[in-house]
């Protein structure tokens, strides 16, 4: 029994530190990629960017599920975008596209821009519908965004996130 039992972990094993030597040990316990190639970009990105690994975590320590996926946002006009946030004080779902217009470390930059966006949101237990998400923009949002003219909303936290992380991935590439 005990030989059965150490069988199945060995085989366990096998199959799961060569993953996670691969770089397949990211936890996406909240944070859900769309698909394969998502997966990827958020496995390097979590490898080779403190940052956003630091960010990962947080997400993981929230109520919150974060789904990634490719796509376009208000029609190609921006590169990425935040584009549901609903649920309720217990659980809150919020939805990322990202357009794939770009290189790899551009997406991964990109995609920390978007998940510090979905931190901002977590980080409000109060905010959990696109409304309450647009007048928390309107609040620490920047430029046309603050004074109500636009609907487009950026923040300087995202900015310097995405910034960050570049630079991170920019060193990590000049290592390898």
């Amino acid at each position: 029994m005990v030989f059965g039992r150490l069988a199945v972990i060995i085989a366990i094993a096998g199959i799961l530190l060569p993953r996670l030597a691969q770089g397949d040990d990211v936890p996406l316990v909240r944070l859900k990629p769309a698909d394969a190639e998502m997966r990827r970009l958020i496995a390097d990105g979590y490898q080779r960017s403190p940052s956003f690994r630091a960010l990962v975590e947080a997400i993981h320590q929230t109520n919150g599920i974060v789904i990634v996926q490719f796509g376009l946002c208000a029609n190609g006009r921006f590169r990425s975008c935040v584009t549901n946030v609903d649920g309720d004080e217990t659980r809150r779902n919020i939805r990322i596209k990202v357009n794939t217009r770009t290189t790899d470390d551009r997406l991964i930059a990109t995609i920390a821009h978007e998940l510090q966006h979905a931190m901002e949101i977590l980080r409000e237990p109060d905010v959990f519908t696109a409304e309450r998400a647009h007048a928390l923009y309107r609040r620490i949002g920047t430029g046309a965004c603050a004074k109500g003219l636009s609907d487009a909303c950026e923040t300087d936290g995202a900015l310097t996130l995405e910034s960050q992380v570049q630079s991170e991935l920019d060193r990590a590439g000049r290592q390898r």
